[in-house]
């Protein structure tokens, strides 16, 4: 279990990157949209993290994956992202 700053850190860098990489609306709408599928979302990125971890650092996958299993901070994340876009 990470601790709240940590997971703060997070949330800001997973938006910091969506952002950066122009993905702030689509990663909105997805996290909306499919707030009632964010556990399931983490769950197949632990399916694609050998994958993913080509593109982006296996670590980053790992907790991004832990982010979407609690409704808690999905929420924040969209705190976050829409914050990045006021």
């Amino acid at each position: 279990m990470q601790l709240t700053s940590e997971k703060d850190a997070l949330i800001t860098q997973i938006a910091d990157h969506i952002c950066r990489h122009g993905w702030r609306l689509p990663a909105l709408i997805a996290l909306e949209a499919g707030r009632p599928l964010t556990f399931v979302m983490g769950q197949l990125l632990w399916v694609a993290q050998p994958a993913l971890s080509l593109l982006i650092p296996s670590q980053m996958v790992r907790q991004t994956a832990h982010l979407l299993e609690d409704p808690a901070t999905v929420k924040q994340l969209i705190a976050r992202l829409d914050a990045h876009g006021s």
